[in-house]
C-alpha cells in the first residue's frame, strides 16, 4: 500500500510539478462460510477505495469522499441474468432476413411454411454495481468539521450496542424478526457539522431531501426532511451518549430518541443502550455489549430485545471473536441466534471467516 501510494504522489509531482493532495487509498478481501439450517454458504468479497484531501492553508482542510467499491450480499453483482423472447409472426421470407439480426435467429427458427417462430436473446440488462462515488465533501477547522453529501447518514438516535457481528453475511437468511427498530427516513441530501468543547462531543445533521442518494434535487420544491443531534458526554468514569432524530415523510413525523453508555468491567468494557421510537409503530430496544481480549484474540458478546407494540419481542444473542494472523491478516469466528422470528424459519447461524487488508 505504501508503495503504490508513493508511485502514485511521484506520477502527481511529475505532472503537475508539486504533488499537494493527500491521497488515502485502502484495499481489502475476505473469504466466509456461514452454516445456517441445512444449508453451508461461502462468500468471497473485497473492496477498494480512495479519498482525498487538501490543505487550503488558510486553516481549512477539504476532504472528498472519493470513489469505492465493495462486495455486498445485499446487492447483485455486475452480471447480465435477464433474457428477452421477441415473437414474430406470419412473416415473409425478407422479414427474416431483416430481423435475424436483431432477435439472434438461427437457420432452424424459419419453418418450411414461411413463417418465423420465436426465439430468444439474451441481452445484457438487470445489472447492478456495488460504488459509491465522490457523494460527500467536508471541511475541517480547528472548530469543527462541516460535511455536505447526497448521501449523508444522520441515524444519530440508532445508539444500540447488542450487534457485534461484523459481516453481513453472518445473519443473512436468518428468520424475520417479529419486533423490529424502524427509524424512518435518515440518509439523503444534506449536511452534517461535528465539533467539540470542554470535553464533550456534539454532532448536527439536517437532510433537506431524505430521499436519499440523488445527485441533484430541487430544492425550491417540497421535500421530506430530518433533522437529527447527537452529544457525547463524559459523566465520571462513564461515557455516555443520548442522540434525537425527527423525521419528517408523507405528512407524519417520526421521532426517535436513544441512550448508551459504557465503563471498564473487568478485563473489558461493558455498554448497555435504550432506544424508542414512535414510527409506524411504537418500537423499544434495550442492548448490552460485553468487549474483551483472550490472550492475543478479541472477543465480543452482545444481546438485544426488541418490542414492537402488538407484536412479539424479538431476542438476538451474537458473538464474534478474532485472531490476527500476521500483518494485516485475521481469522474470525461469528455466532447468531434470535428467538421471536417468524415461524419456521432459521433462528441460528454460524460464520467462519477470514479478512486480508493491503
Amino acid at each position: 500500500m505504501k508503495k503504490l501510494i508513493a508511485i502514485i504522489s511521484v506520477l502527481a509531482a511529475g505532472f503537475i510539478g508539486t504533488a499537494k493532495a493527500d491521497i488515502t487509498m485502502s484495499a481489502g478481501s475476505s473469504l466466509e462460510m456461514q452454516s445456517i439450517g441445512s444449508a453451508s454458504n461461502l462468500s468471497i468479497g473485497g473492496s477498494l477505495g480512495f479519498a482525498f484531501s487538501q490543505d487550503l492553508g488558510n486553516g481549512v482542510t477539504v476532504t472528498m469522499s472519493g470513489l469505492s467499491f465493495g462486495n455486498d450480499v445485499a446487492v447483485v453483482d455486475n452480471i447480465a441474468t435477464t433474457s428477452t423472447t421477441t415473437s414474430v409472426n406470419s412473416a415473409s421470407q425478407s422479414d427474416f432476413g431483416r430481423f435475424a439480426t436483431i432477435v439472434n435467429a438461427s437457420a432452424n427458427a424459419y419453418n418450411s411454411g414461411g413463417v418465423l417462430t420465436a426465439t430468444t436473446n439474451t441481452v445484457a440488462t438487470g445489472t447492478a454495481v456495488d460504488g459509491d462515488a465522490f457523494e460527500q465533501i467536508s471541511f475541517a477547522t480547528a472548530n469543527g468539521t462541516l460535511t455536505y453529501g447526497s448521501d449523508v447518514e444522520i441515524d444519530y438516535a440508532d445508539l444500540s450496542v447488542g450487534d457485534v457481528l461484523s459481516s453481513d453475511l453472518t445473519d443473512t437468511g436468518l428468520g424475520t424478526a417479529t419486533s423490529a427498530l424502524s427509524l424512518g427516513n435518515t440518509t439523503g441530501n444534506g449536511i452534517q457539522y461535528a465539533t467539540s468543547f470542554g470535553g464533550t462531543a456534539l454532532t448536527i445533521g439536517y437532510l433537506m431531501d431524505n430521499g436519499g442518494g440523488a445527485d441533484k434535487f430541487d430544492t425550491s420544491a417540497a421535500a421530506e426532511n430530518t433533522m437529527a443531534i447527537k452529544s457525547a458526554i463524559p459523566v465520571g468514569p462513564l461515557s455516555v451518549t443520548i442522540g434525537y432524530t425527527s423525521d419528517n415523510s408523507a405528512g407524519a413525523t417520526n421521532n426517535t430518541m436513544g441512550g448508551s453508555t459504557s465503563m471498564a468491567a473487568g478485563n473489558g468494557t461493558l455498554s448497555i443502550a435504550y432506544v424508542s421510537s414512535d414510527a409506524a409503530t411504537d418500537t423499544t430496544k434495550m442492548s448490552a455489549k460485553y468487549a474483551t481480549t483472550l490472550g492475543g484474540a478479541s472477543l465480543a458478546i452482545g444481546y438485544s430485545s426488541t418490542d414492537a407494540a402488538g407484536s412479539t419481542n424479538t431476542n438476538d444473542i451474537t458473538a464474534s471473536i478474532s485472531q490476527s494472523v500476521g500483518t494485516g491478516a485475521s481469522v474470525f469466528a461469528e455466532f447468531v441466534n434470535r428467538s421471536g422470528a417468524a415461524a419456521s424459519s432459521d433462528t441460528s447461524a454460524v460464520l467462519l471467516g477470514s479478512s486480508f487488508a493491503f
